[in-house]
């Protein structure tokens, strides 16, 4: 990438996690320690910033460095279901496909998981703010969340707060399949 088109990347993307922030100009200026009228000309692309200025912005705005970088977000993602890697439980019977993962767009990774019959899988709480989304498409199973347990059959979904350890478990003979869905607080 040129510098030009870095520069005009930097800028727009500055602008756009300043917006989807609620802020103005000033606003920035005083969460970032840069001032006003140089944020404005980054933004508009008319100042190539040092490293040190951006990295006072990204620390400011509680974002990545990266941010300012990376490539645009696609407007449509496909995914193949077929070209997902599946990654295994430590104990096995715990298939899991990452299918989104969380970034500076999306506070949420979603993965599609099958549990083999009559296997479980232990997972240890989360941080405070986290919660999980389970959509089950096939199968019987229980989700433990700390002292309570909870029965899911085909079709049935289930939100809770995953800062308490918890368990997966299939307590059918065939397996079972869901959505999970990891959100993270901002």
């Amino acid at each position: 990438m040129e510098k030009e088109q870095l520069t005009a990347q930097i800028g727009s993307r500055l602008k756009e996690i300043r917006k989807h922030n609620g802020l103005n100009l000033e606003e920035a200026a005083s969460i970032t320690g840069v001032s006003k009228p140089m944020l404005g000309q980054i933004e508009r692309g008319e100042s190539n910033p040092t490293v040190g200025t951006l990295w006072k912005i990204a620390k400011g705005l509680n974002v990545p460095f990266t941010s300012f970088i990376e490539a645009e977000r696609p407007a449509v993602t496909k995914v193949d279901y077929k070209e997902l890697e599946t990654l295994e439980g430590e104990h096995g019977g715990f298939h899991v496909k990452p299918v989104f993962s969380k970034d500076q767009y999306t506070p949420f990774e979603a993965f599609y998981v099958d549990i083999d019959p009559l296997k479980s899988y232990y997972s240890e709480a989360h941080p405070k703010g986290v919660e999980e989304y389970i959509f089950l498409k096939e199968g019987t199973m229980q989700v433990r969340v700390d002292k309570n347990c909870f029965t899911l059959e085909k079709g049935d979904a289930l939100r809770f707060e995953a800062n308490k350890d918890h368990v997966y478990e299939n307590i059918g003979e065939t397996p079972a399949s869901f959505t999970m869905i990891i959100y993270y607080a901002r």
